[in-house]
């Protein structure tokens, strides 16, 4: 499957109540994880991405915030 341009997937896993999901950041990184349903393992992969493709936030130090 794919979500904003990343690809992911959803497995089941050995036990009855076992998904797996993985998700493909780039070439090198790749997330992972469990859980209890099909849902919540589709989820997790979806929030991954997009955790992964938030921008990111500036600290600014107290030095930055007084300005010139």
């Amino acid at each position: 499957m794919e979500y904003r341009g990343k690809r992911f997937t959803v497995v089941q896993g050995i036990g009855p109540d076992s998904w797996k999901w993985a998700v493909h950041l780039d070439e090198k990184t790749v997330k992972s994880g469990a859980a209890k349903t099909r849902a919540s393992a589709h989820t997790n992969a979806i929030w991954a991405i997009d955790k992964a493709l938030a921008p990111k936030r500036v600290k600014l130090t107290p030095d930055l915030m007084d300005g010139p």
